[in-house]
């Protein structure tokens, strides 16, 4: 059984992965998880420790699936609810495990006698992983002081299983010193956020033989699509309308199921276009990621979509990672490089400001962030889950989140924010679920403090225009929700 979990660090990623684990937050092709059952279909001899069988993927662990792909009845969980000896399964932080792990905890991973594999959730290389599989039992990897991964016995694991559910991975690691045998490994380990722009180029190409495994070598004539290089990788049923141009030469290019790339579209590797993704005339600069079921346009660089999210318009966007159902409006653009060309700073929740040390950075737009058109975005922009904002010319810095409005900020009514991501999940046919419900909910509460000084009603005039301002962003008056007066 693989374990995934979160250490100290999570906090690094506030408020990123307020609504996920940060084993599901996309670097290169894939997040963690994804990138483990990858790994483990091209090494069979990996599978030992599961006498074979192939690794599933229990639902909980990808909340939101494209909709080609259709979940299997044995979906790593027995009858009695127990994890099964092959699948993986993940803990989190509590408010989040009824969406991303098994809903009983820790009690369904210790139901059987095998042993168990944990990885930690910041893990980006994979390459000593099929070396810890077949590991004897009761042996950790340590890599700079942190524990990485181990294979340890269900009594083992019953003492350290507490300590991983509450992220507190020194003491797991303290605790398994005494029985395991440890072994230095290097691996490279997500720190901070702009890791997931800065290191998202090498891993684009350090994740070819997982996808080069599954996706075909583009082979075709047509004198519509120009290749330069030769690392392109079309699925079959990928959809290509020329005239595109697919630049390989520093770097390899895949284009995922169903995908579709639409006329005078330029993409240049190292890219990936995830499944049912639309690529609408767009400008695809190196080192893009774009995952599932997504709808791009304009000029996008060196950018991270997690997923079910938009930029269809024109607009730039560039060293930036979004979360899932984020919406930018048409012509809205940030910047990833100051004036004085010197490192960008980025404020973390809890944590504070810090020197990225990074020379060009953008903007990182959580869950369920919306924007609306014409708006500006400086480096280094920190946007929280379910921040809907619009009518400003240019966005602050920090934004907390559940944040509603334009010059005037509110907080985000919670049952209105709700509302407006069913609809918007509707229309990519996925359907909340009330343990996603509940989270959202939560993540309201634990934030609220970042929202203070707000008063309980919105004055009629301030109301009027922001209510105005919406409908002229083309938002529908169904949609509008201002929540409660934000202070200056």
């Amino acid at each position: 059984m693989l374990v995934l979990f979160e250490d100290e660090n999570w906090r690094h990623f506030a408020p990123l992965i307020y609504t996920r684990p940060i084993y599901d937050i996309r670097c290169g092709a894939f997040a963690l998880h994804e990138r483990i059952r990858a790994l483990l279909a091209t090494r069979p001899d990996a599978l030992a420790h599961t006498n074979g069988q192939a690794l599933h993927l229990p639902l909980p662990l990808s909340q939101f699936a494209p909709i080609l792909k259709k979940a299997g009845t044995d979906d790593g969980i027995s009858g009695d609810g127990a994890v099964l000896p092959n699948a993986m399964a993940g803990l989190c932080r509590p408010y989040m495990q009824a969406c991303y792990g098994p809903t009983e905890g820790l009690s369904a991973l210790l139901r059987n006698s095998t042993p168990i594999t944990l990885l930690n959730g910041r893990a980006l290389s994979l390459e000593w992983l099929p070396d810890l599989l077949r590991a004897t039992v009761n042996t950790v990897y340590v890599a700079d002081g942190v524990l990485l991964g181990a294979k340890i016995s269900p009594a083992l694991a019953s003492a350290v299983l507490y300590y991983l559910q509450t992220q507190r991975a020194a003491d797991a690691l303290e605790e398994l010193q005494r029985f395991a045998r440890v072994v230095e490994v290097e691996a490279l380990l997500l720190a901070y956020p702009w890791d997931l722009i800065n290191q998202a180029g090498e891993q684009l190409v350090r994740d070819l033989p997982l996808l080069a495994a599954r996706l075909p070598r583009y082979t075709s004539h047509d004198p519509q699509i120009v290749v330069r290089g030769d690392d392109v990788y079309v699925s079959p049923t990928a959809k290509l309308d020329g005239p595109l141009v697919l630049d390989a030469r520093d770097g390899p290019i895949y284009l995922d199921d169903e995908c579709h790339i639409e006329p005078f579209s330029f993409i240049q590797g190292p890219a990936y276009v995830g499944k049912q993704t639309l690529v609408a005339s767009a400008r695809i600069r190196a080192e893009t990621s774009l995952g599932p079921v997504c709808r791009v346009g304009g000029e996008i660089e060196a950018s991270t979509f997690q997923g079910f999210s938009n930029k269809h318009h024109d607009g730039f966007l560039g060293h930036s990672w979004l979360g899932e159902w984020v919406n930018i409006g048409a012509m809205t653009t940030n910047s990833d490089l100051k004036n004085t060309y010197g490192n960008i700073k980025v404020v973390i929740e809890q944590l504070g400001s810090f020197n990225s040390g990074t020379l060009k950075l953008g903007c990182f737009l959580a869950d369920h962030v919306k924007l609306g058109i014409g708006m500006h975005l400086t480096g280094g922009t920190m946007i929280g889950p379910g921040s809907s904002l619009f009518a400003v010319h240019m966005v602050p810095k920090t934004v907390p989140a559940f944040t509603w409005g334009s010059d005037v900020f509110y907080e985000y009514r919670i049952n209105d924010m709700i509302d407006v991501a069913r609809k918007v999940m509707k229309r990519r046919k996925q359907v909340m679920s009330p343990a996603y419900e509940a989270m959202l909910r939560e993540v309201f509460l634990m934030t609220r403090h970042y929202r203070d000084g707000m008063h309980a009603d919105v004055p009629g005039a301030v109301r009027e225009a922001g209510e105005q301002a919406l409908t002229a962003a083309g938002v529908p008056a169904s949609e509008h929700g201002p929540g409660v007066a934000l202070s200056a």
